[in-house]
């Protein structure tokens, strides 16, 4: 399944003076898929993971081509933790969770964005 096939709603967001264009996974299907096999992401682009319930919600980097910067936000739209990942070479692929639960997951390119914990999102009511 390709990610196009599953992340078919869009949304804009806003960060703090940022503003992102991303594509929204609300599946199962859809969040494993996430943005495999992409061979670049532009700066202002990038993929929410929705899920529907908080919990300590683990990615991996599985058949990724790029790094990422990756931002967990709990139900209330603020950042909880950060981390910057690199595409997984290994088998099986390890998973990264923090230690706080998340509502959502968001992935960008990685790039700086203007974005740290206890930050704000947006223009995320529930898809």
């Amino acid at each position: 399944m390709l990610a196009a096939e599953v992340a078919a709603a869009e949304r804009d967001v806003t960060i703090n003076a940022a503003r992102y264009r991303i594509e929204l996974a609300t599946t199962a299907a859809a969040r494993q898929v996430g943005l495999m096999h992409r061979q670049s992401l532009p700066a202002d682009r990038g993929m929410l993971l929705v899920y529907p319930r908080d919990g300590e919600h683990a990615i991996w980097m599985k058949n990724m081509r790029i790094p990422l910067r990756v931002y967990w936000i709990d139900a209330d739209y603020r950042v909880v933790a950060i981390r910057r990942l690199e595409p997984c070479a290994a088998d099986p692929c390890p998973t990264f969770r923090p230690a706080v639960e998340s509502r959502y997951v968001l992935e960008l390119s990685d790039r700086e964005h203007p974005i740290d914990v206890g930050d704000r999102l947006t223009g995320l009511r529930a898809p």
